[in-house]
């Protein structure tokens, strides 16, 4: 027994001796598996809080683009007195600029104080498992004081801005943040009198002077906004493709129902009639009235350099005093041709009849003078060389003025080079004829359509007549520039469009504004029978506040963010994050 016995003693020791062993690797695998879990456990807080306080940046830029681009240019549509923002401008309140209209009824307002302002956002119900939150910040300063060029009804705020935003883990005790910071961006928000250049199409009859209805069908698109006093007319599904606005001041569309027209107070006619609205179709909008007699008025004066034109006789005049320019290019009578063009030395050149008289006009940028040379006949300024160049009385851009009809236009116009650009308008009290092609150059279009990278522009406006192609324009016509019918009855036609056989299509790179519709060809189902087919493109700079010179104004007011030559809006640009840390 005695021998069993002490078997059984060092059974029980060996047994005692493995069981510490186990303990004693049973605690040290826990004490390496804890600290790691808890590293996992870190870990996965750090990314979890990082992408938390990342949505938030990402949700202040999304509010900061919204505040501008639809709250802050909403309210300025609403704000029609020039007073009201000049007050901002003359006090150097562009802070206060930026709370009174980058926000809308019931949301929070910029808090400005500390001479910044400041915008806090928490985060919405994510929906996520994750137990956590986050909250951003903007902070907004002044980047130099805002300014108002003289002259004009144009109001700049420069800013610059930074967010910050922080993710939290409440699931930690205590709760794990992490901060991420967008380093300084920029942005500009322009306010200006808006033009009529911003439509792709606006009338302020939609149909033909002879009462005929206008139809869009599937082959209207358009890019731009578009706009009537009256109300537009749909037809067939799908009927036109819209990507801007679209507004018109009756509170009924018209739509074609199958050969039954009705009046609808809605956006289709479901099944027959689908128009497709991008960016919506208001109803029921204010009139926006075409310009009156004292804006030509005013026009008339930048051409003249408010000089009386009473005692002149007809002829070709450019305005000056002891041989210095004080305003445009004024003809007096009708002038049978104008042509644009670019010389050897990359210099627009102008080149008018007017009765017995022709005159070739150079502008030379690099030396800020015009030379005016007699082709034939002596009538009007005499020839020479006159310092300053024919931009106005408050240099917009070159302007030509015809107190009569301008028959014969055609030509190239002068893009951007080392010198300033050439933005033109030629405008005229009676019909303006085009007879070839009225082209940009260096220009290209599109995708979107565009004149850019050039900056070369130009107005085409007559105040009592219409705009015509005329009856020897080539086929396939290509016209670039906003063209504008501003009088009661004015339209952009074409000449004889009822006869003779099909001449193609014309190209318009710009946009029309007309008082009715005017006719381009006539049709048979989807075949031409007579004059053009009509390729409207919209020049989509239009919509960032580019607009020829002295253009007639709306009494509304417009905002628009500044973009680069690559059309890169501000707030569009990509800056750097920067990674805070994180902390309890």
């Amino acid at each position: 027994m005695g021998i069993f016995e002490d078997k059984k003693g060092v059974v029980i020791i060996i047994s005692m001796m493995i069981m510490a062993v186990l303990l004693v690797m049973c605690g040290a695998y826990l004490s390496r598996i804890v600290p790691e879990k808890r590293a996992m456990d870190t870990a996965r807080f750090v990314l979890q809080s990082l992408g938390l306080a990342e949505a938030g940046a990402n949700q202040a830029v999304a509010e900061l683009r919204k505040r501008i681009r639809g709250d802050l240019e909403d309210a300025v549509k609403e704000e029609t007195n020039s007073n009201v923002y000049n007050d901002y401008v003359e006090n150097n309140q562009s802070l206060e600029f930026l709370r009174d209209f980058a926000y809308t009824a019931g949301n929070i307002q910029f808090l400005v104080e500390g001479g910044q302002a400041t915008l806090s956002l928490s985060n919405p119900n994510l929906g996520t498992s994750i137990a956590g939150s986050y909250n951003a910040t903007i902070t907004v300063n002044k980047n130099g004081e805002p300014s108002h060029p003289s002259q004009t009804d144009t109001y700049i705020f420069p800013y610059k801005y930074t967010i910050e935003s922080t993710g939290s883990i409440t699931s930690f005790s205590p709760p794990f943040n992490k901060t991420v910071k967008l380093l300084q961006g920029a942005f500009t928000v322009t306010v200006r009198r808006e033009t009529f250049a911003k439509y792709a199409l606006f009338t302020n009859h939609h149909r033909m002077p002879s009462g005929t209805t206008v139809w869009f069908t599937a082959n209207t698109n358009f890019t731009g906004p578009l706009h009537t006093n009256e109300r537009f007319s749909f037809a067939n599904n799908p009927s036109g493709n819209f990507t801007a606005e679209v507004t018109q001041h009756l509170t009924t569309a018209r739509f074609y129902n199958q050969g039954w027209p009705r009046l609808l107070n809605a956006d289709n006619n479901p099944p027959n009639d689908m128009p497709v609205f991008q960016a919506g179709f208001s109803r029921g909008v204010a009139e926006i009235n075409l310009p009156s007699s004292v804006t030509q008025q005013d026009l008339k004066k930048q051409a003249t350099g408010d000089q009386n034109d009473g005692p002149w006789s007809s002829g070709i005049y450019l305005p000056n005093e002891a041989g210095a320019l004080k305003g445009g290019i004024y003809i007096k009578g009708n002038a049978g041709n104008l042509t644009m063009s670019v010389n050897g030395n990359n210099q627009p050149v102008y080149t008018i009849t007017q009765g017995s008289n022709i005159k070739s006009i150079t502008v030379d940028y690099v030396n800020n003078q015009t030379i005016v040379a007699n082709v034939l006949g002596e009538g009007g300024t005499p020839p020479g060389n006159y310092s300053d160049i024919p931009n106005g009385i408050t240099n917009e851009g070159i302007i030509i003025y015809g107190n009569g009809g301008i028959g014969n236009f055609s030509g190239t116009v002068h893009p951007k080079t080392t010198a300033p650009s050439t933005p033109i308008t030629v405008s005229s009290d009676s019909d303006i004829t085009i007879s070839n092609h009225i082209i940009y150059q260096n220009y290209t279009v599109g995708p979107p359509p565009s004149a850019l990278p050039e900056s070369n522009l130009l107005g085409i406006l007559t105040w009592n007549g219409n705009v015509r192609i005329g009856a020897s324009a080539p086929n396939n016509l290509n016209i670039h520039g906003i063209i504008m019918a501003s009088g009661g009855t004015g339209i952009f036609t074409v000449d004889n469009y009822a006869s003779g056989s099909p001449r193609g299509t014309v190209t318009l790179l710009g946009g029309a504004i007309t008082g009715f519709y005017g006719p381009f060809g006539t049709f048979s189902g989807s075949t031409p029978i007579s004059g053009y087919g009509r390729n409207f493109v919209y020049d989509t700079r239009m919509l960032a506040g580019d607009t020829p010179p002295y253009f007639p104004i709306t009494g509304l007011f417009t905002s628009s963010e500044n973009q680069d030559a690559q059309g890169i809006k501000d707030l569009d640009k990509r800056l750097i994050w920067q990674d805070t840390g994180a902390g309890d």
